[in-house]
C-alpha cells in the first residue's frame, strides 16, 4: 500500500476524464475486499489502522473518481491548476444562469411535473455538454479552457442540486427545495 499514489494509480487505471465506470466500480469492489479493516482484525493496532487508512482512501478515490464535476477538478489539481474561489465568467453564461433559475422558480410556482422533467433533462443535457468539453479541452492540453469547464460545471451542479424533486401521485404535490 502505498499512500502517495494518486487516485488514478491507486485503481490502476489511465489519468483521463473518460472512465469506464462500471471497471471503476469493479475495481473499487476488488480493493475494497482487499484492504477492508475487518480483514485486519486480530492482527495489531497498527495493521486495523493501516487498513482504515488505505480504506479511506480508497473510499475517497472512488468518490472523487466516480462523479465528472470532482473527475474534472481532481484532474486540475494533478496538473497544478489551483481553482478561483469566485471565477469571473463570461456574462452571457452567467445571464444564463439566470434565466434558468428564473425558470426553475417558474416551474416550482406552477406545480407542473411535465415541465419540471423537462427542465431536469434540459439541465442534464447542459452538464453533459460542459463534461464533454471539459474532456476536449483536457485531452488538448488547453488547461484554461478546461478549467472555465470545471466553473461552468460547478454552477450547472449547484443549479441541479438545487432542484431534488419530491413528488407523489399527484403533480399538485411537488416541490423543488432548494
Amino acid at each position: 500500500m502505498n499512500f502517495s499514489q494518486n487516485f488514478f494509480e491507486i485503481f490502476q487505471i489511465d489519468v483521463a476524464f473518460d472512465l469506464d465506470g462500471p471497471d471503476l466500480s469493479a475495481r473499487y469492489q476488488a480493493l475494497q475486499r482487499r484492504v477492508h479493516p475487518d480483514r485486519y482484525a486480530g492482527q495489531g493496532d497498527q495493521a486495523e489502522r493501516l487498513a482504515t487508512q488505505w480504506a479511506t482512501q480508497v473510499n475517497e478515490a472512488y468518490a472523487t473518481l466516480s462523479e465528472p464535476l470532482a473527475r474534472a477538478s481532481y484532474l486540475l489539481d494533478l496538473q497544478g491548476v489551483v481553482l478561483a474561489q469566485n471565477p469571473t465568467l463570461d456574462p452571457a453564461f452567467l445571464f444564463e444562469q439566470i434565466e434558468l433559475r428564473e425558470s426553475l422558480d417558474e416551474i416550482r410556482q406552477s406545480g407542473s411535473l411535465a415541465r419540471a422533467e423537462a427542465f431536469i433533462q434540459a439541465l442534464a443535457e447542459k452538464q453533459n455538454a460542459e463534461a464533454q468539453a471539459f474532456n476536449d479541452y483536457f485531452k488538448a492540453s488547453a488547461l484554461s479552457e478546461a478549467t472555465i469547464c470545471v466553473y461552468r460545471m460547478q454552477f450547472l451542479s449547484k443549479l441541479s442540486q438545487g432542484c431534488l424533486l419530491y413528488t407523489s401521485d399527484a403533480a399538485d404535490d411537488m416541490q423543488c427545495v432548494d
